[in-house]
């Protein structure tokens, strides 16, 4: 037994030597919080900073570490010999976690407005970071909710709709595919199986449901009235009706305009619900849990049309003639 400890100590002591005449290049690797000996020492293993994990977590187990292991960010270089090694990783990391809210409903501009003011990642290396990540056939391929085909969409609104809305923690020096990733594992977590089986038996798809919740997400904020906007939007769909939603309309001009102009409403633009039948090519934001929800389940109603009152109140009608009276009621001037 102690000539096995004796010969695990001395192949530790000199794993370095056998990459000595191997580029070294520093990596950043991070503990999450939670993580237990096996994770991390297959994780260094997979990321190339150790050979073998079970000898890892033979010599951390030795070294009376295994339980010491701080959550955060470090420095590393691949073939660092496991006595160093430890000694980094149950040290102080580089930085702490910092406390990021992205909300319901923000776009990925928005978004990356964001996480820049946070001062965590910049706008263009999050848009570098969804152009790949959507390009990347392996990760798409990993989460079943993710559209194949972003032909029509712009890189920077590739992968939009499905950055799930939470409060994040990151590491300062985290990177835009890691924060991309981590956004898309918890859209996978939160649209779980029962979910994804009732959009499965309603007849529509992952991106359809998406879409449509996009939509409903600018379009009221109570749980109810997003119910039932999404059947009155169903049936336009279903009848090939123009969905003729304002929200599209403000997307296309990037600010929330309370009442449109009949020129706002013939801008050439394939998000445009007016001037074109159908959805749009892609969801216009990322949309909380509710809305998709309500997309999933629309309450049957009998109406035809509704408008936002000043004061935030869905107003619904059953005629056009009805709106049309309810519009010049609540858009008096």
């Amino acid at each position: 037994m102690i000539f096995v400890i004796i010969v695990v100590f001395l192949y530790f002591s000199f794993q370095r030597s056998s990459l000595l005449n191997e580029e070294v290049k520093t990596k950043i690797f991070a503990i999450e919080e939670g993580e237990g000996l096996k994770e991390i020492s297959d994780r260094l293993e997979d990321e190339g900073l150790i050979k073998n994990s079970k000898l890892f977590q033979i010599y951390a187990f030795l070294r009376n570490a295994r339980s010491k292991f701080l959550p955060g960010e470090y420095h590393l270089e691949p073939g660092t010999g496991l006595k160093e090694l430890v000694k980094v990783l149950i040290s102080q990391p580089l930085a702490p976690e910092a406390a990021v809210t992205i909300i319901e409903g923000l776009t990925n501009k928005e978004i990356a407005e964001v996480l820049e003011k946070e001062d965590l990642v910049g706008q263009e290396d999050f848009f570098t970071a969804l152009d790949e990540v959507s390009r990347d056939e392996e990760l798409v391929g990993k989460y079943e909710f993710l559209p194949e085909n972003w032909q029509n969409v712009a890189p920077k609104e590739k992968l939009q709709g499905y950055l799930f809305p939470d409060t994040y923690r990151f590491y300062k020096q985290t990177t835009g595919r890691a924060v991309v990733q981590k956004m898309l594992e918890n859209f996978d977590k939160k649209i779980d199986k029962q979910i994804l089986n009732k959009i499965k038996e309603s007849g529509r798809t992952i991106y359809e449901v998406v879409t449509l919740a996009s939509i409903i997400e600018k379009e009221a904020a109570l749980d109810q009235d997003r119910r039932l906007i999404a059947d009155i939007f169903w049936k336009r769909l279903d009848a090939g009706w123009a969905l003729e939603s304002c929200a599209t309309v403000n997307y296309i001009l990037g600010n929330a305009k309370p009442r449109l102009s009949f020129e706002d409403t013939r801008i050439p633009s394939l998000y445009n619900t007016y001037l074109y039948v159908g959805l749009p090519p892609g969801p216009i934001n990322n949309p909380s849990l509710s809305a998709i929800e309500a997309a999933i389940n629309p309450l049957e109603n009998d109406y035809c049309c509704f408008l936002t009152g000043s004061d935030g109140q869905t107003i619904f009608s059953r005629t056009v003639e009805e709106h049309n009276r309810n519009k010049s009621i609540y858009f008096k001037q």
